[in-house]
């Protein structure tokens, strides 16, 4: 078995402060995995996604690791979600530039996954998000923008194990995969000098030519690792372009782990992604909620150089967002903005 890299860099992009109770245990595994600095993603506030706790949590982790806990604020689409209002209550450009005053290194948005897209009832490239995605793009803030999922999750039938034993895919009551890739094709036409980050590449590991026309395209765009695990298993079956792939485009992709789900998560899920990108060993996925059981073959690694790895590991985060992170303003610290109006003392 090839070992793992003992000296190398490593900044986790993509992590969820959900749980106060878990945060000790987040920044744990984040250090198990061996990074040092990581991002926080706080994804839309509306009900029942513990939004109010995830920006405390989050507060709370900036003020205890300010040269290392990096935060991407959320919208808040509850007046949409939960009151039926067809626009929210403060318009995204204005939540926007809240997100950037309060000191948050870049937005993160969900509202490209099936279940938001359904919720909101807009088109993702609806006027309601132009100038949103307008001073974003002039601004050159970067953007964590989740956009549809697997494609094996619109039905019963092809979903994997693990999800099909919670009752997760989609009906016929949501936005097919068609329509989802439809309307963000027409934003990326509109927007495409984004300081764009498409996580869980996208959904385009079973694609490898069509993520490659997309990098190919959009120059400022990139791709993160953070998984659902279907992309490690679709990297795998095509082991030789993969690597291909990595290479020629390894300044456009990002680590991230996805620790801190709500539904939990296993701490080796980090360590499954090191050996993929680091060895050439056949191995098998961690016994995560989110990952087994799975009917699917074992993971073989990539081994890739080390110049590689190094900028996936960090470089790239750094190049398009900051080499450390910017601190929470004076208003941001004492809870006179709207959007920390929960921060912990």
């Amino acid at each position: 078995m090839t070992p793992l890299l003992t000296d190398v860099d490593i900044l986790d992009g993509h992590v969820h402060p959900f749980r106060r109770d878990q945060l000790d245990q987040l920044v744990a595994d984040i250090r198990y995995t061996g990074a040092r600095q990581f991002c926080m993603l706080i994804t839309d506030r509306m009900e029942g996604v513990g939004s109010d706790e995830q920006w405390d949590n989050a507060v709370l982790l900036k003020r205890k690791y300010p040269n290392d806990a990096f935060l991407f604020g959320g919208l808040d689409i509850s007046s949409i979600v939960e009151h039926g209002q067809s626009e929210p209550d403060v318009p995204f450009a204005q939540q926007l530039r809240e997100i950037m005053a309060a000191g948050c290194d870049g937005l993160k948005l969900l509202i490209g996954k099936p279940d938001r897209r359904k919720a909101l009832r807009f088109s993702l490239d609806s006027p309601i998000l132009q100038p949103m995605l307008s001073l974003a793009e002039e601004s050159r803030f970067p953007v964590l923008w989740h956009v549809g999922d697997p494609p094996e999750f619109w039905s019963e039938a092809t979903v994997p194990l693990w999800a099909r034993q919670r009752g997760w895919w989609y009906d016929n009551t949501h936005p097919p995969k068609a329509q989802i890739d439809a309307e963000i094709a027409r934003v990326f036409e509109r927007h495409p000098t984004l300081n764009l980050i498409l996580p869980h590449f996208f959904f385009l590991s079973d694609r490898l030519e069509d993520a490659a026309a997309l990098l190919d395209r959009y120059p400022s765009y990139a791709l993160d690792l953070a998984p659902g695990v279907e992309m490690y298993h679709n990297l795998t079956a095509r082991h030789s372009d993969a690597r291909a792939f990595f290479i020629h485009y390894a300044d456009r992709i990002l680590f991230g782990t996805d620790f801190g789900l709500p539904c939990g998560w296993h701490r080796d899920r980090g360590m499954m992604i090191r050996r993929f990108l680091e060895t050439d060993n056949v191995f098998d996925v961690p016994a995560d909620p989110a990952m087994q059981p799975d009917e699917r073959p074992r993971l073989r690694g990539l081994a890739l150089p080390r110049d590689v790895l190094e900028r996936i590991y960090a470089a790239n985060f750094r190049r398009r967002v900051g080499a450390t992170p910017r601190q929470l303003t004076a208003n941001a610290e004492h809870e006179s903005t709207r959007i920390f109006t929960n921060a912990p003392e």
